[in-house]
């Protein structure tokens, strides 16, 4: 089944706070809605600071158009 992708703008306190939430979550959203979710996607100008909040968990872009032309 196709997974859900999430994409993020931004990843500082409400951002990273949405990041652990959803990965934290995963089994009882897929339970819920019937399909995986994934974070595929997050951008922020500091890129190297997101790279080591996601790990390599999610691509990171420094530029927020490209995560919603994904």
């Amino acid at each position: 089944m196709k997974p859900i992708q999430v994409g993020l703008l931004g990843i500082g306190t409400v951002g990273s706070g949405t990041f652990e939430v959803l990965r934290r979550n995963q089994e009882e959203i897929q339970r819920r809605a019937g399909r995986p979710i994934q974070i595929s996607m997050v951008a922020d100008l500091d890129t190297e600071r997101a790279r080591k909040v996601v790990g390599n968990a999610a691509e990171v872009v420094d530029d927020a158009r490209k995560v919603i032309a994904n």
